[in-house]
């Protein structure tokens, strides 16, 4: 017999997943790779060996503008960092990392986070980081992994890394809950191999995802990711060559699906209409003036055999490529 308590929290779930950019394949598929997914040799090889650019392209975003260090509340007052409270501390940048997986990007960042406030600045001056996936066996890894560790261990019992078990558009409501409705909101938001995996349904698509992430983002801040580009070099070069059998393949077959991966010039429309969308408040629907500030970076990333990524400008529609969008002040 199903008790009550028992059928409103399944009807809890049912409504969440309703309304969630979380496609079930994609979290079948990807909780199939959780045994593997700290293998440096396994499954997700290339996605470890892509951490290094991840730091070089995020470091370059933030030379080029760094993100305020105010936090804008609903009640138009400000509120500096807690980590500000020392002047000395350089990096105070708050993460939150959607899509985590097992952790393979979320720990490396979380190693150049310093256990003393004092220390100079790191190129990603991260402060603290948040990392969210709904994959309940992928968060079971991460937080598993983490304990291996000391340096990252001691930032997740301090609070300065967390995993947690749950979507995008769960963070949003918790958010929207908080100080009147709007919460605190991050500097960094980091969208590695995520956007071409979003579910496309009625209550659900890309730009409705880009969007919910742009809200978490303070003034100034960066939304930072990485993605495929959907032209025929692509799908030569991700489905027929990266997902051939062992040992010609790098990646799991089903991993891509090519009508779902993104192309540049897309990707920047989406990022402006979703800027105007974040805006919108209080029955006002905001305009041209959302995208004062916005500023928009891509470069093209390809995996070489033996030598792995390589940035190579010009070459974002060949298949993979780094984009990043900086919200106005």
């Amino acid at each position: 017999m199903i008790t009550r308590p028992t059928l409103h929290k399944a009807t809890r779930i049912l409504n969440r997943r309703a309304h969630s950019s979380v496609s079930a394949d994609e979290l079948s598929h990807f909780s199939s790779l959780a045994s593997s997914w700290w293998d440096p040799m396994g499954p997700s090889r290339v996605l470890h060996l892509m951490n290094p650019l991840r730091h070089d392209f995020i470091a370059s975003c933030l030379a080029s503008g760094p993100p305020s260090t105010t936090n804008i509340t609903s009640d138009n007052t400000s509120d500096k960092h807690d980590t500000n409270s020392n002047k000395n501390n350089k990096n105070t940048l708050r993460y939150l990392d959607v899509g985590c997986g097992g952790g393979i990007f979320a720990e490396s960042l979380a190693r150049t986070i310093p256990s003393t406030p004092n220390a100079s600045a790191t190129r990603t001056q991260a402060g603290s980081i948040t990392a969210i996936d709904p994959t309940t066996a992928l968060i079971q890894i991460a937080r598993d992994h983490a304990r291996t560790d000391p340096h990252v261990t001691s930032h997740v019992q301090t609070g300065k890394f967390t995993y947690r078990n749950c979507t995008l558009e769960d963070l949003i409501a918790e958010k929207q809950q908080q100080q009147g409705g709007d919460g605190e909101k991050f500097d960094v938001v980091t969208l590695f191999e995520v956007i071409e995996h979003v579910d496309t349904n009625a209550s659900s698509s890309p730009l409705g995802f880009l969007t919910n992430c742009l809200r978490l983002l303070r003034p100034g801040g960066w939304l930072i990711g990485s993605t495929i580009a959907r032209t025929f070099p692509s799908f030569l070069v991700n489905q027929v060559i990266a997902e051939a059998p062992w040992p010609v393949g790098v990646v799991p077959r089903g991993t891509h699906e090519w009508s779902k991966f993104v192309n540049p010039d897309e990707l920047e429309g989406w990022a402006q209409e979703g800027l105007m969308r974040a805006a919108d408040k209080g029955g006002v629907v905001a305009g041209a003036q959302a995208l004062d500030g916005m500023r928009w970076v891509c470069e093209g990333v390809v995996y070489f055999p033996g030598f792995g990524w390589k940035l190579v400008p010009g070459s974002e529609n060949w298949g993979n490529y780094f984009w990043a969008v900086r919200k106005g002040v």
